[in-house]
């Protein structure tokens, strides 16, 4: 009769190759875990972050209708307080946010040239230069 091999072989029967593959499994193994788990973390953290951004881009728009009407409102008041027509004073009201927002693009304009990671920028250079000098022996 053919003697039937076991599947089951002591450990000192394996070799380098059997214990590699082994140890190859186990890790994959576990990468394959750990990514499922980061997969899940990461939908209900999508699902946590969009709620949050839905949230604040809502509160964004009542904030912007809640200050427009403030300004609507503030509009017809002074209107009313002066006797004048509201259109001219809404007018008034959208030439003096234009002048605000022409302003703040002019404020914005002059801070641009202005140069950022200047530290990082140096560093980049010195290690620049270190690397093309030639090396003494």
């Amino acid at each position: 009769m053919a003697e039937v091999i076991s599947p089951q072989r002591a450990a000192g029967d394996e070799g380098f190759f059997e214990h590699s593959r082994g140890l190859l499994a186990a890790l994959a193994e576990y990468f394959h875990a750990r990514l499922r788990l980061a997969g899940l973390e990461s939908k209900d953290a999508l699902v946590h972050y969009g709620i949050i951004i839905g949230l604040a881009v809502g509160a964004l728009v009542v904030v912007v209708f809640g200050y427009l009407f403030l300004c609507l409102g503030l509009a017809m008041l002074l209107a009313h307080l002066l006797g004048i027509h509201a259109g001219w004073t809404i007018l008034i009201f959208a030439l003096i946010h234009f002048g605000v927002a022409a302003g703040c693009l002019l404020v914005a304009k002059s801070r641009l040239p202005v140069p950022m990671f200047s530290a990082t920028l140096a560093e980049f250079k010195k290690d620049q230069q270190w690397m093309s000098t030639p090396k003494q022996s």
